[in-house]
């Protein structure tokens, strides 16, 4: 199985186009022939949380955006997942979505470890596709020990969008390497499933920008391959027989 985990440069509420990005960037990675494409959470708006932002923003699912990616996923022919904010009839939530290769809408993840005024999910549910069981956590729920606890055992992947900055300059690869990149690892092997981490870029000149990057963590917590920290650049990894859990 092919995966590619791709950490795009956005333009903060701006999703046509970035949705237009995200096309020009499918088609350059297209000739790696991906089985599973992978985007961070809230991947065409940016992370937004004030109510004027969701009235503008938030979408159904299904809605626009989803049968935008649908139609790409057929083209393409591989899964896509990524994050957006997600207008439901009762509230409004950090979702993500799983589509696969012929354009169907097959899962629906809303964040659980999230805050006002998110309304939250309540579950980690497998879905069994032709590469294995595949779950999807976001961005906090990754470093909530009771969330990860409910990942079934029966997952053999773990799709994890993220929209995480530092509380200061961001990107920082000074941080992120004496600091961040082993706590992302060891909060996958407390899982012990492989990790797709992908996070979104945002300008760095914003305050709290997310810092991009994209890397894949064993079931025991070993980083097989990443991108650069504070890059667009698109990781592709072969997942071979990674995909075991750990002992």
């Amino acid at each position: 199985m092919k995966v590619c985990l791709i950490p795009p440069k956005i333009e903060i509420r701006n999703p046509a186009e970035n949705l237009q990005r995200f096309q020009a960037r499918l088609a350059e990675v297209a000739p790696y022939q991906p089985d599973l494409v992978c985007l961070p959470e809230c991947a065409f708006t940016g992370y937004l949380y004030e109510h004027e932002d969701f009235e503008k923003f938030a979408e159904p699912i299904p809605g626009e955006t989803t049968d935008v990616v649908s139609k790409l996923a057929k083209e393409c022919e591989c899964y896509i997942c990524f994050g957006m904010t997600e207008k439901a009839q009762e509230d409004v939530y950090g979702s993500a979505v799983l589509i696969d290769k012929a354009g169907q809408l097959i899962h629906v993840h809303r964040k659980i470890s999230e805050h006002p005024p998110f309304a939250t999910g309540n579950e980690v549910e497998p879905i069994n596709t032709e590469f294995g069981n595949i779950s999807v956590l976001l961005c906090g729920d990754l470093f909530d020990d009771g969330v990860k606890a409910s990942v079934s055992r029966d997952t053999n992947i773990l799709i994890l969008p993220l929209a995480r900055s530092f509380d200061g300059k961001s990107p920082d690869l000074e941080r992120w390497l004496k600091e961040e990149r082993q706590a992302y690892a060891d909060e996958v092997r407390k899982v012990g499933v492989t990790g797709l981490i992908v996070n979104s870029l945002e300008d760095s000149a914003l305050p709290e920008a997310s810092f991009g990057g994209a890397m894949i963590v064993s079931p025991d917590g070993e980083v097989l391959a990443e991108s650069e920290h504070g890059t667009d650049k698109a990781l592709i990894f072969e997942m071979g027989s990674v995909m075991a859990k750990g002992g």
